[in-house]
């Protein structure tokens, strides 16, 4: 089948990333993932307008595409992106996530907002890799969504490495119905049933992109 491309940046929609993954596991091939983000893109829609926005995406979409030649694939859904390297460790997919930090940091846009002033940006990024962080697709993108949130709440303009996750403990109460449809399909796909609910919760908090800060706001509890 044809692949299909994001028509702004010419890379490949991230609908498509999770199968790529999956195949990569299961020939038990290492790779590497990066996950990237733009740092404030609301702020420099509004300050400099939304043609802003979308110049600095394709920015960054074609300094992927330069720093990251096949086999590496790039992918975006939104103002995130992706990047996929076979055979990549995480150690290596790390000093080139920072090459790709600095090269886009570094490149101009010539923009300026209504009172003159010129437009900057940066990207935040995480690090992952497959066995070291995870043998299943969910705990590898998880991980480097995690340590993408990581180095935006310390700063941004960063790239983090992925780390041993700390469990924690909390009570629910679920349907019977609803324990038995997760044991069949954790029998089903031999997965334990822990897992799939933190995919579950996964899946739950990208759906409604949360950001602590934001809900601190909303609530009045932040300046």
């Amino acid at each position: 089948m044809e692949r299909q491309y994001d028509k702004l940046t010419g890379l490949i929609p991230d609908t498509e990333l999770k199968g790529e993954m999956d195949a990569l596991i299961l020939r038990d091939e290492e790779f590497a993932l990066i996950a990237m983000d733009i740092d404030n893109l609301s702020p420099i829609n509004r300050d400099f307008g939304n043609e802003a926005g979308d110049a600095l995406i394709r920015l960054i979409a074609n300094c992927i595409k330069q720093l990251f030649p096949e086999p590496c694939l790039g992918f975006r859904r939104g103002d995130e992106f992706e990047v996929l390297i076979p055979g990549g460790s995480k150690e290596s997919a790390f000093l080139r996530a920072e090459e790709l930090r600095k090269t886009i940091r570094e490149s101009k846009l010539d923009y300026k907002s209504a009172d003159g002033r010129h437009m900057s940006h940066s990207v935040s990024g995480g690090v992952s890799s497959y066995p070291e962080d995870g043998n299943r697709t969910a705990d590898i993108l998880r991980r480097a969504d995690s340590a993408m949130k990581r180095a935006k709440k310390t700063g941004n303009n960063q790239v983090c490495l992925a780390r041993e996750e700390k469990l924690v403990p909390k009570t629910s109460h679920y349907t019977q119905a609803q324990l038995d449809q997760l044991s069949l399909i954790s029998r089903n796909i031999n997965v334990v049933e822990a897992a799939l609910m933190r995919e579950a919760l996964d899946d739950l908090l990208k759906k409604y992109d949360v950001d602590e800060m934001h809900i601190l706001r909303n609530r009045g509890e932040a300046n």
